[in-house]
This record gives C-alpha cells, sequence and structure tokens, in this order.
C-alpha cells in the first residue's frame, strides 16, 4: 500500500505542477487501471 501512497503524491506533484486540481486517493485507486497505476508507482520510485 505504502508504493500506492508514493504514487498518489507523485500523480498529486503532476496535477500541482501543471496547475489542476487532483481527485481524492480513493478515486485515484478506483478510476485507474491497474497498469495506470503501475506505471505512477514506477515513476514514483
Amino acid at each position: 500500500m505504502e508504493l500506492y501512497q508514493e504514487a498518489y503524491r507523485y500523480y498529486e506533484k503532476k496535477c500541482e505542477n501543471y496547475g489542476i486540481k487532483s481527485i481524492p486517493f480513493y478515486r485515484f485507486m478506483h478510476n485507474l487501471t491497474e497498469d495506470q497505476i503501475k506505471l505512477f508507482v514506477q515513476k514514483a520510485i
């Protein structure tokens, strides 16, 4: 679960960089595909 939280923090930073509002963590986990989440995890570490 820690990796998913790191991926979410990476996602939040990217949203912040582009000036857009991030979605809540629970929606991040439920709305993205497993492949998309894996990509965020890879980018975050």
